[in-house]
């Protein structure tokens, strides 16, 4: 065995949130060939395994996680500035996919600027902002299917995206190695300006550099009744803006139910952004659950809506 397996690892220290117990196993994949080891190794030895991107959206359990963590850092890069096409392996993390494609003059992906994750995790979550998605530039996705022991490519439409979902939230036997996306040609100066003016936005509206896992919950959808819909919009008349969008933003709901600064423990509902919860120093995972389980009842004793959690567990017996 080529691979470096190491036993009882802290988790908290890979997460952004800064909170979680230990591995079991914890191997760091620097290379196609030691990430797949490690897969092998987990299915040798029948164990659970989770594949650890940027450590952000997710909230690891207080006991650990009882399996192998597979710390994905395969880290390469290229882009051609004459088609626009950029590859990265799934390790990289999306402001430096954005940096490159901005120094090769390449347009369309300014709006990931602000996103913490690694490609693999804004892959399998088709993450986005600003109004755009991975699916909206992602061409194929390169993976390794556990279960037939091959590598394969997957197309855009194969990647079965969704509002933050895909096929591999749904078949976790497929590993995202590496994605290849098609941008725009652009003018170099004008794509650094988007680029400052989205961090911009995003400095004065988010928790930038606080331990939190981003939005905790996904935007849920309108009522797809008729009749539910228009008794929501006549009762909560502000939510008229918003009557054009496919979504109403959760942060709005969470905000106006009055829940920013709630706080069980050492967990807190941004003052900043609504839909982000902050560990004020030694928050622990319990004491998260607890705070989302009360912003989903409350909201949806205020309005009648569900809230469906956008963040990973990882270690949870039920989740």
């Amino acid at each position: 065995m080529t691979i470096t397996v190491q036993e009882n690892v802290q988790l908290a220290q890979y997460s952004v949130f800064k909170i979680g117990g230990p591995a079991r196993f914890f191997v760091v994949a620097k290379t196609k060939d030691a990430l797949i080891e490690a897969l092998h190794f987990a299915k040798e030895k029948t164990m659970p395994f989770f594949m650890l991107g940027a450590g952000s959206n997710i909230l690891v359990a207080d006991k650990g996680f009882g399996g192998i963590v597979i710390k994905n850092e395969l880290n390469t890069i290229a882009a051609n500035e004459d088609t626009g096409i950029i590859r990265a392996d799934a390790g990289i993390s999306m402001p430096r996919l954005v940096v490159e494609a901005a120094k090769h003059s390449i347009a369309g992906f300014e709006w990931g600027i602000g996103i913490p994750g690694s490609i693999g995790g804004s892959v399998r979550g088709n993450a986005g902002a600003f109004g755009k998605e991975i699916k909206d530039v992602l061409v194929s996705a390169s993976v390794y299917d556990i279960e037939t022991g091959k590598e394969k490519t997957l197309t855009n439409e194969n990647c079965a995206f969704g509002y933050r979902d895909s096929i591999f939230k749904h078949h976790p036997n497929l590993i995202i190695l590496s994605a290849t996306f098609q941008g725009e040609k652009g003018e170099q100066s004008a794509i650094q300006n988007r680029i400052k003016e989205i961090s911009g936005v995003r400095s004065k509206t988010q928790d930038i550099g606080a331990k939190c896992a981003g939005c905790i919950f996904k935007n849920p959808k309108w009522p797809n009744e008729p009749e539910n819909r228009a008794r929501l919009l006549k009762e909560f008349p502000e939510l008229t803006q918003f009557q054009d969008r496919e979504t109403i933003p959760a942060s709005y709901l969470i905000d106006h139910a009055g829940l920013k600064g709630k706080r069980i423990g050492n967990a807190e509902v941004s003052f900043a952004h609504a839909n982000y919860i902050t560990n004020e120093g030694g928050a622990t995972a319990d004491e998260v659950i607890q705070l989302i389980a009360f912003i989903k009842e409350y909201v949806h004793r205020m309005y009648g809506v569900m809230l469906e959690e956008e963040i990973q567990y990882v270690g949870f017996d039920k989740k």
